[in-house]
């Protein structure tokens, strides 16, 4: 391997939004003359401006070896704060044109599967009153993956599962929900609420360690001296519903992740699990943009609307007596 470019010092030479611009065409397309067709230019531009970037930095980015060109361990880190800045641009072009009127404004947004289900069509129909300018893309996946998109920059925010450990990361606190337990129509398990001891007798289906949600149920069958049997560990929520339905399995989640459609399982109340917390969690460095700062708010009227409508007291509906 060959390094390319030279990290000797010179004057004059300031970084340019074109040179990181450049280095991540190189990095995207793997090659110098891929990046500069991608960026409709000349190969010897392209390598100008990465010799400029290095000279600027003082140290080798980018290697040739027959696979193209691989950045190095500085090119790493040059990278990753290259995309942080393209995504700011991109944000600040967005909030400019929002500020405009224009239809540009661009929102991300992660979902943890539990909570998606009733929470995302809400939050589109809710746009589309609210902020009709807002372009939304919504990432569903573990609290734990969602994290580390967090911290990536790939995310301006996220709603996931407490506890959330990481110091990176600002977490707000949205609301609590019932655990309960799912099995299928044949389980007798008597008269409810059934002890936590009771319910761990079945085989679980749960997300793995280190989801939150797992980590809380593990922890309450260590304070109640209970071993759970955990044949099956699945990270998709709607998959876990599927499998107590066609086996004989069990699981315990959070109230509103229950399919209403299911038919051939039913829910089961637990005693001595605690509620499940939802948090809306961002990284401590992030700007963030119009749009998302939109969908921030929105999530916030939707969980209290929620919240209204799930302690709401339900109408027991007397029948009149027949007339004679």
């Amino acid at each position: 391997m060959v390094f390319i470019g030279m990290t000797d010092t010179h004057e004059g030479v300031r970084m340019e939004l074109r040179h990181l611009e450049t280095l991540l065409a190189i990095a995207e397309e793997g090659s110098f003359t891929a990046a500069a067709d991608a960026l409709a230019t000349v190969q010897s531009n392209v390598s100008d401006q990465v010799r400029q970037l290095e000279t600027e930095l003082g140290v080798p980015l980018l290697v040739r070896s027959r696979r193209g060109a691989e950045p190095t361990e500085f090119g790493l880190l040059v990278l990753e704060r290259a995309r942080r800045v393209d995504r700011e641009l991109e944000s600040m072009r967005a909030d400019i044109a929002l500020l405009q009127g224009l239809d540009a404004g661009y929102a991300r947004l992660g979902v943890v599967g539990t909570a998606s289900r009733w929470l995302v069509p809400a939050l589109v129909a809710d746009l589309r009153e609210r902020a009709p300018g807002v372009r939304l893309r919504v990432n569903e996946g573990a609290s734990e993956r969602l994290f580390a998109e967090l911290v990536d920059g790939e995310l301006a925010q996220a709603i996931v599962t407490e506890p959330v450990n990481d110091r990176r990361l600002e977490v707000e606190s949205l609301l609590e929900e019932d655990l309960i337990g799912l099995v299928g129509h044949a389980v007798d398990l008597g008269r409810e609420p059934v002890s936590l001891a009771a319910f761990a007798q079945l085989p679980l289906v749960l997300p793995p360690d280190p989801n939150p949600l797992r980590i809380e149920v593990d922890r309450a069958a260590e304070e109640a001296g209970i071993t759970l049997t955990v044949p099956v560990e699945v990270e998709g929520i709607r998959l876990i519903a599927d499998l107590v339905v066609a086996g004989d399995y069990a699981s315990i989640l959070p109230e509103t992740a229950i399919p209403p459609e299911l038919t051939n399982a039913r829910t089961v109340r637990i005693a001595g699990l605690p509620p499940r917390r939802l948090a809306m969690v961002s990284a401590r460095d992030v700007q963030m943009s119009l749009a998302d700062l939109a969908v921030r708010d929105s999530v916030r009227s939707l969980v209290e609307k929620h919240m209204q409508t799930r302690d709401k007291p339900k109408k027991q509906v007397r029948s009149r007596p027949k007339r004679t």
